[in-house]
């Protein structure tokens, strides 16, 4: 077989095939062109179908962006309150601490004051105690200048 015998057998199948791919190929156009049109026709349900719920949620929308304003609106409010109430409070909280600073400075003074008594007393207390306990061990003989000072003042001098 030669060449020429091989292209001209090519060339009588091809005058077969091509019409028939041909149909083969409109009909695989038609087909992709109807599926195309029938999801068209999906997408567009579709969409109606969207736009009426997205419609529906208009209202509730509306509602919770109000609500969400509202919300804000109490959020800025409390905020204000609490910053003001911290004011208040820090203001009265230094005003109560010192008070008790001066109440603490008052209660340490007395304290003082009273520990300083109460030495005092302890010290005459164990003054008079040393007294007794002298007393106990017999008659304290006076001493010569207790006698002058004790004579001066039955006759009314003083040294």
């Amino acid at each position: 077989m030669s060449i020429d015998a091989l292209f001209a057998a090519v060339a009588q199948a091809a005058t077969y095939l091509l019409p028939v791919l041909g149909v083969v190929a409109l009909i695989y156009l038609i087909i992709l062109i109807k599926t195309l049109i029938d999801t068209l026709k999906d997408v567009s349900l579709t969409l109606l179908t969207a736009e009426s719920e997205l419609k529906k949620l208009d209202g509730p929308l509306s509602t919770v962006e109000s609500l969400s304003k509202s919300v804000d609106d109490v959020h800025h409010a409390t905020r204000r309150m609490v910053t003001k109430a911290s004011a208040a409070v820090n203001k009265d909280m230094e005003q109560a601490r010192s008070w008790l600073s001066k109440v603490k400075d008052e209660f340490n003074a007395k304290k003082d004051e009273f520990t300083a008594k109460m030495n005092k007393e302890k010290e005459v207390l164990e003054a008079d105690a040393d007294l007794i306990r002298n007393e106990e061990k017999g008659p304290v003989q006076p001493t010569e200048e207790e006698i002058i000072y004790v004579r001066n003042e039955q006759s009314g001098k003083q040294e």
